[in-house]
């Protein structure tokens, strides 16, 4: 049995970001989608008009692209609002002070302390910054474990260790 690996950290915003942009599998720059939408929404008529085209159609192509728009724009605003209450709710708890170990993960803020079982978590994805260890489909069906929070003279092939002893990483999509 291995001691296990320690962490410190302040939850910030971009963990939060991080943590749903890997558990979606969306492109890092996820944020571009909606301005590329706007502006072929307003090329598209642009060019029509352009091109001399009928008023009827820049206008019925206008409208069937505003919903798409629309869609994009409104994931957005969803993803950047999610990302702000989970950042709200993990600071509102405190420093937190986690070991990764061989019982499981124990966490502990200013306001509470558990131990979650290896056997509760389905798989993990390890970003760029963070291994993220999921529970299941929920938003918070997640811990986090960053990797800048490495204290005690650990580092990251020590929690990349201990991580992949009880848990297989993200299953292929293929």
């Amino acid at each position: 049995m291995s001691a296990g690996v320690g962490l410190a950290y302040l939850p910030t915003r971009a963990d939060m970001a991080e943590a749903l942009r890997a558990r979606s599998g969306s492109p890092a720059r996820w944020w571009l989608l909606p301005l590329i939408a706007g502006l072929i929404t307003a090329a598209v008529p642009v060019v029509l008009l352009m091109l001399s085209a009928p008023k009827g159609v820049t206008v019925l192509v206008a409208v069937a692209l505003c919903p798409v728009l629309g869609s994009l724009v409104g994931g957005w605003v969803n993803q950047l609002y999610r990302v702000r209450q989970m950042t709200r709710y993990a600071r509102s708890q405190g420093e937190y002070t986690m070991r990764a170990d061989d019982n499981g993960v124990h966490a502990a803020t200013a306001l509470v302390e558990t131990t979650i079982p290896w056997a509760s978590f389905r798989h993990y994805i390890e970003t760029a910054n963070l291994f993220v260890l999921v529970i299941d489909d929920t938003v918070g069906g997640m811990a986090l474990l960053p990797k800048r929070g490495l204290r005690g003279g650990a580092d990251v092939d020590g929690i990349r260790a201990v991580v992949a002893r009880h848990l297989e990483p993200l299953p292929s999509s293929v």
